[in-house]
């Protein structure tokens, strides 16, 4: 029995428990087993997206299009595109955009495709989960391409379906995914893969299979032969306890042309000419050495997983020397199969990415100085480096930095945004944006639950709750008169709308609307009756002022009516009109009726009427009926 043989017999349950290839779920098979679960991490929160785009793109294939892209920051996206190959449930692919995205909007760029791990998850990439590829990348100019899904699929077209799935990647990937790149997110074609674990195969299988797309293809501690004795064993454990897979659904019965074809080691023809680099550490445990970039003790599975990974891997790089084909290859002398590693050898496989791609010097990283002002408002290093020069903006200047951008003008001077707040602002347009420059940095709540700037124009406010929310600088007036954020109102929970001519904006307790030059504010109870009815699209119009206090409980008028409430009675509504005009002759809501205890509301023999406390006061055929 060969060396291989024997270890991966043993290893296949080690295999199947792939933890950090995906590492992003349990397992649920083995829950009490010491160290696996611990080896694995548990879904993250998914954050709200700060827009969402639906886009018309030309020039895709027949049965593909964008379904839309959610913003989840300024410099990440979540594309979702309808799938031909794979119909149903649109495909979501992450990117990080190039660093001048924004700086150089006519420019093209080359694409880092970055592939998951065997437990992939269908909300979001491995490497955004854990590593700093955004940190990385942000001074690149290159768009990160980061697919998301395909738990066990290898990224490979399957036989046949299984398990509820009808995996198409590899078409998917390499027949629709580049088209969508190339007509709506400026890439110039040319491209490199990388993958880790199971993604490590596949981004070697994708470039021999499609070696016209890929200038460069990388596997962080791939697994590069699938077929010698043992192999297929240990990928059958693998993708059964990874979801429940099947893997003759996958490549067919074992020794089948589909697991020939997919063994990366014996399609070593295909990458000559291209830049292949390949990694893999060695098993050995060396959390707490010297310039080890572990994070914690090595799990068990951990080391067994880099182990096969070694050995295939070996067995590539081996069968490549013998047919002349130049392999860049990094064989550590310890390492697990953990993220913190695959982290590393992005950043080692950079400069080899760059030339593939035929990068500038400057597009390879920062070669950028801060001056001025903006080198005064972000001297203390916290938002790191910077990634570009100042470049201009309309009125001013603005800076990238790896964690914000600075913006800067003559009446402002220079402050720096961030986190969701940032986002938010660059994507309403930045300084070009009804916001105008910002004013102040960002800073804390009084109540300590939320953050805001505030800009010429207007403000930004965000709490974990709402997202962050821009409020217009008259409704921000209209807001402090009852206590901002630690008033009735709370806090915004969403975007002002133009409603009818008017300006509408929901706040937690209530609402904030514009009429003409003047905003007023609507809070508790009648909040709550102006909202059911559809604010200012409703019969009573905007507000012509703010709640009134009176004997008993309080009012507030609107263009067509009022709104009036008693603890009694809750929050009704009356409109303009006789009926109204005869309940103030008698006194209003302190007279014989008291207040109203319902609506105004139609009555079937034609007329209106509103019941009140202590009587109903109807008009009938234009006359007025007192009950």
């Amino acid at each position: 029995m060969s060396r291989l043989r024997y270890l991966a017999y043993p290893l296949a349950l080690t295999l199947a428990l792939a933890p950090l290839a995906g590492a992003q779920s349990s397992i649920p098979s083995v829950p009490n087993q010491p160290g696996v679960s611990d080896y694995l991490q548990d879904d993250v929160p998914q954050r709200t997206p700060i827009r969402t785009d639906y886009p018309e793109i030309k020039g895709l294939p027949d049965g593909v299009s964008v379904d839309r892209v959610e913003w989840i920051t300024d410099r990440r996206i979540a594309v979702f595109i309808k799938s031909a190959a794979m119909p149903g449930e649109p495909v979501q692919v992450q990117m990080l955009l190039a660093r001048d995205w924004y700086s150089n909007p006519s420019k093209t760029y080359p694409e880092v495709w970055a592939l998951d791990g065997l437990r992939a998850l269908d909300t979001e990439n491995g490497w955004t989960i854990n590593t700093n590829i955004e940190q990385m990348f942000a001074d690149k100019n290159v768009n990160v391409i980061l697919p998301v899904g395909g738990e066990s699929s290898f990224y490979s077209d399957w036989f046949e379906p299984n398990n509820g799935k009808n995996y198409k990647w590899e078409s998917f990937l390499t027949q629709e995914l580049p088209a969508v790149l190339k007509q709506g997110y400026r890439s110039n074609g040319q491209r490199a893969v990388t993958g880790i674990s199971m993604g490590g195969t596949a981004a070697m299988n994708l470039a021999e299979r499609r070696p016209d797309l890929f200038n460069f293809v990388g596997s962080f501690s791939g697994y590069l032969d699938t077929t010698s004795p043992g192999m297929p064993l240990a990928i059958r454990g693998a993708l059964s306890d990874a979801g429940g897979y099947d893997a003759t659904a996958m490549w067919g019965p074992d020794g089948s042309q589909q697991w020939i074809d997919h063994d990366p080691k014996l399609g070593l023809d295909a990458l000559k000419g291209k830049t292949v680099y390949v990694s893999s550490g060695s098993g050995k445990d060396d959390f707490g050495q010297p310039d080890s970039v572990a994070n914690g003790p090595a799990n068990p599975a951990g080391v067994g997983l880099e182990v096969i990974s070694r050995m295939t891997t070996q067995t590539f790089v081996d069968r490549a020397n013998r047919a002349g084909l130049e392999i860049i290859s990094q064989f550590r002398g310890s390492g697990i199969h953990a993220w913190p590693y695959w982290q590393f050898e992005m950043t080692q496989a950079w400069p080899y990415i760059a030339d593939s791609l035929g990068l500038s010097k400057e597009d390879r990283g920062a070669d950028c100085a801060t001056v001025g002002a903006i080198a005064e408002a972000t001297a203390s290093g916290d938002y790191g480096s910077c990634t570009v020069n100042e470049y201009d903006v309309k009125g001013g200047k603005a800076q990238d930095f790896r964690r914000g951008r600075a913006y800067w003008s003559p009446e402002t001077g220079a402050h720096v945004l961030f986190g969701r707040i940032g986002a938010a602002y660059a994507e309403a347009g930045g300084p070009d944006s009804w916001l105008g420059f910002p004013v102040t940095g960002e800073q804390a709540t009084p109540d300590g639950v939320g953050r805001y700037v505030h800009f010429q124009n207007g403000s930004i406010y965000w709490t974990p709750e709402t997202d962050a929310q821009a409020v217009p600088k008259d409704m921000v007036d209209a807001w402090a008169e009852i206590g901002w954020e630690a008033g009735d109102l709370g806090y915004p929970v969403g975007a002002p709308k133009e409603m009818g001519g008017k300006l509408v904006q929901q706040f937690q307790r209530g609402y904030i609307v514009r009429n003409g030059d003047k905003a007023y504010w609507v809070r508790g109870e009648i909040a709550k009756k102006y909202g059911l009815v559809d604010t200012v699209n409703s019969k009573l119009g905007a507000p012509v002022g703010n709640e009134e206090l009176i004997n008993g409980g309080a009012l507030q008028r609107f263009e067509q009516g009022s709104i009036y409430w008693s603890p009694k009675t809750g929050a009704n509504m009356i409109f303009n009109g006789d009926i109204r005009d005869a309940w103030g002759r008698a006194g209003w809501e302190n007279g014989k009726y008291g207040f109203p205890a319902k609506d105004q509301e139609s009555i079937p023999a034609g007329g209106e009427k509103v019941v009140f406390e202590h009587g109903t006061i109807s008009q009938v055929n234009g006359n007025i009926v007192e009950k």
